[in-house]
């Protein structure tokens, strides 16, 4: 079950209206379209169509063949001409707080998010997507994130104290329709396990850091669902008489030892506990050298006014450079080694962290586990299939089959041969809604315009 399904429909029709990212006028509001003449990337046993159709009814996969639609078709046929369709991509770490937001995601090939920042607004937000009225990617997501401590003081945190507390707010966050929750930094080692032991009683998932007075070792022995950004590797790794209280998580990680690489990354896979990188946010701290250059990007234009906060943070990143190009590296070689021994891994960016822009990070941090040793295919696969695995959607999304939900990119190029083809889709369906590049375009436009300064529109 994913995060959106058990909300009714009251939330939906509450935040249709005036929506931000709503998606330009479309000539294609069709239940049936047939895609011809394409190269079918199914990410199935059934490997790669080379000229073949595929057939989407009511936001399905009804068919997927050789050769053009059947002459009874008679709904609308789209010629590929022999682009590449494939199923979109799954950003499995993103902070979704804004409507608008959405199509930066599409415009990226990625028609799924794992929102982790939980709230009834990114529920909807998704709800809206798969109804056609958001111009964005379906949604899955935990309930705000759970922690104790003096964390940040807005709608996104729960603090909790004491494991009674942390027993409440997961079962509060079940109630509420959440299907999973999201521990963070700062909860002593008896909430956490609370918090984790009701979360399992409660049929939740459980997406976390590692906290502060725990073990990276202690969180997989407790079988959770996910850990974020590789947290509490880098002080299992750090090299013998290494002080690794004493430093970032940077610092640690550019002490590192690879020879305790492998013996780490096989106590992962045997866990079967998921891993997400975020290589991105490590690449936006190396960028934040050179704010000047990061906000006269083109994607910087769809950025919110707050993100110019960034450039606040730029001299202290700066600064440590050294340390985050280590960071780099090392994380580089432990995924090599994840790879290796044949952990789980999800591709997540983290966006919006602080110069890493959502929606085009996406491109950066595949790339980044190519550098790690994944293959382009693989990198895909990471992507597609196994995001759909973790999420327990075999067979619903992440492919291209009959029965399969509609959630597709047509790309220009095969990205297993060139994953820049990525960055440039054709169009996206999202449920069976089409938007073509110039939709897209459209969408990205009023996303710019709504970014501006009021006295620049």
């Amino acid at each position: 079950m994913n995060g959106i399904a058990r909300y009714g429909p009251a939330l939906l029709v509450l935040l249709t209206a005036c929506v931000p990212g709503s998606p330009p006028d479309s000539e294609f509001d069709t239940a049936s379209i047939a895609f011809e003449s394409v190269r079918v990337r199914t990410m199935t046993e059934a490997g790669v169509i080379e000229d073949g159709h595929v057939i989407v009814d009511d936001g399905r996969i009804v068919t997927v063949g050789e050769g053009p639609a059947p002459d009874a078709f008679d709904g609308l046929r789209i010629d590929g001409d022999g682009a590449t369709l494939m199923p979109g991509l799954a950003d499995m770490h993103v902070h979704y707080y804004e409507d608008g937001a959405g199509v930066l995601y599409l415009a990226n090939s990625t028609t799924s998010v794992r929102n982790l920042t939980g709230s009834t607004a990114a529920v909807a937000r998704g709800r809206l997507a798969t109804a056609g009225a958001l111009l964005g990617p379906r949604v899955f997501t935990s309930g705000p994130i759970i922690d104790g401590g003096e964390s940040f003081p807005n709608d996104f945190f729960t603090r909790v104290y004491s494991p009674e507390q942390a027993v409440g707010a997961v079962k509060a966050q079940g109630g509420a329709g959440f299907d999973a929750i999201k521990l963070y930094d700062h909860l002593s080692p008896v909430t956490y396990r609370a918090a984790v032991e009701t979360a399992k009683a409660e049929g939740l998932r459980v997406y976390t850091h590692v906290p502060d007075e725990m073990t990276f070792a202690e969180v997989l022995a407790l079988e959770v669902d996910s850990v974020e950004h590789l947290d509490g590797v880098a002080e299992m790794v750090a090299r013998d008489g290494f002080a690794a209280e004493t430093g970032s998580r940077a610092e640690i990680w550019a002490q590192a030892d690879p020879a305790k690489f492998a013996d780490v990354a096989a106590m992962t896979a045997a866990s079967g506990v998921w891993q997400v990188p975020t290589f991105a946010i490590t690449h936006g701290r190396i960028r934040s050298a050179d704010p000047d250059a990061y906000f006269a990007a083109p994607e910087a234009a769809y950025l919110p006014a707050w993100a110019s906060y960034w450039r606040n943070s730029a001299e202290g990143y700066a600064k440590d450079r050294p340390y985050f190009e280590a960071q780099l590296r090392e994380k580089i070689a432990f995924v090599s080694a994840l790879r290796e021994a044949g952990a789980n891994v999800l591709v997540g960016t983290d966006a919006p962290n602080p110069f890493v822009t959502p929606g085009f990070s996406i491109h950066e941090e595949m790339q980044t586990l190519v550098m790690a040793g994944y293959s382009n295919e693989e990198v895909l696969t990471l992507a597609t299939v196994e995001a759909a695995r973790f999420l327990g959607r075999e067979g619903q999304i992440g492919i291209v089959a009959e029965g399969a939900v509609a959630d597709l990119v047509l790309l220009p190029g095969d990205p297993a041969d060139d994953l820049t083809s990525l960055r440039k889709p054709l169009g996206v369906m999202v449920s069976g809604h089409w938007y073509t590049a110039a939709h897209l375009a459209e969408g990205l436009r009023r996303r710019a315009e709504a970014m501006k300064p009021e006295s620049d529109r």
